[in-house]
């Protein structure tokens, strides 16, 4: 049985679950025979990945939503194969393997507007019920998706996410000057302007530590979530908007603290990333996943009320990078698609 991968998700900017799919497809086309796996991508993809073993296949004419739905898994069945969906989305027809990275649509309806409820809503249901396998990011999350679709947990395997493309950027030495910072003197969160990743609380932490500077990147994604921003930035709060790859690693090795105080996660990749990049401490909230992922190698924040002292101690965190890798996660995925051709 054939694997044909959807690559809808090269028509968005990378965040996490772009990321994912990347660099595991990345990872696979290292370890797989020539044409065991094929990216199936919609016509107007414009940036193509180079591998070597992996074949690319711009299939029909349709776009975006309606080619995943409708060309992709005729495609598939053309070929009498399995999809493999690395994104949450995956067609309704025949949803094959899916990965589910979190469950914040059950655990948060409230972050989202109604469409976009509904809409995965269907797709994360539909998946539960007829995927032939689910893999997802975390026990963490494992056990959300068993939970929320009364699922078995046999169904879903965890294959997490990694960090070593951080190993292939660079750092921008001016950055700091770019946007007027000083070493060590900042306090720096890096995400999707997204409600759970809960940047409202280092506003509020901020007000009470008026004399230092707290910096957000990221940007929000309107048509998804319902509120907008959502809190008032006080003037020691520099948003900061998107930024370069090579900037984040920068800003995340020269920060005063990398914070992460996200209120829920299936996984959660940028501590990872600042661990990587040389920063020398790492807070993130005190939750099951991130308990799960970090243990102890980063600061724990009480994200239940703003704060008034932030620790800034370092911590030996280096041995987190040796549980996670991306080769390894390939190899896990590629284990699964083994089992599921016999």
């Amino acid at each position: 049985m054939k694997v044909i991968v959807n690559g809808r998700f090269l028509l968005h900017r990378i965040t996490g679950v772009e990321r994912y799919a990347r660099e595991i497809l990345l990872e696979l086309d290292k370890i797989i025979y020539p044409g065991e796996i094929e990216l199936a991508i919609p016509p107007e993809v414009s940036s193509i990945p180079d591998y070597k073993n992996i074949k690319i296949t711009a299939v029909g004419k349709l776009k975006d939503k309606l080619w995943e739905h409708i060309s992709f898994p005729f495609y598939v069945r053309k070929n009498g194969a399995i999809s493999l969906n690395f994104c949450n989305t995956a067609p309704l027809s025949d949803p094959g393997i899916v990965c589910i990275h979190d469950m914040k649509i059950k655990a948060h309806p409230e972050y989202f507007n109604k469409k976009f409820l509904l809409w995965y809503n269907l797709l994360f249901y539909n998946a539960a019920k007829r995927a032939k396998k689910i893999i997802t990011v975390s026990e963490f999350s494992k056990n959300e998706i068993a939970k929320y679709y009364n699922m078995n947990v046999d169904r879903i395997v965890v294959v997490p996410n990694a960090w070593q493309h951080y190993e292939r950027v660079g750092y921008d030495e001016n950055t700091l000057e770019k946007y007027q910072l000083e070493k060590e003197r900042y306090f720096f969160a890096l995400g999707s302007m997204e409600p759970n990743k809960n940047f409202q609380w280092i506003a509020e932490t901020a007000k009470n530590m008026p004399s230092q500077l707290f910096v957000i990147a990221g940007s929000i994604n309107e048509k998804v979530f319902a509120d907008g921003l959502g809190f008032e930035v006080p003037s020691n709060v520099k948003l900061i908007g998107y930024v370069s790859d090579e900037e984040a690693k920068t800003l995340m090795r020269d920060c005063k603290v990398f914070l992460f105080p996200s209120i829920y996660e299936g996984f959660g990749i940028p501590p990872l990333e600042a661990v990587s990049a040389g920063c020398k401490s790492v807070a993130v909230s005190n939750t099951e996943v991130m308990h799960e992922i970090f243990g102890n190698t980063v600061f724990y924040l009480d994200i239940e009320t703003p704060i008034n002292k932030l620790d800034h101690d370092y911590i030996e965190n280096k041995q987190i990078l040796r549980k996670y890798s991306w080769i390894g996660s390939a190899e896990q995925i590629y284990n699964l698609i083994k089992e599921l051709k016999k």
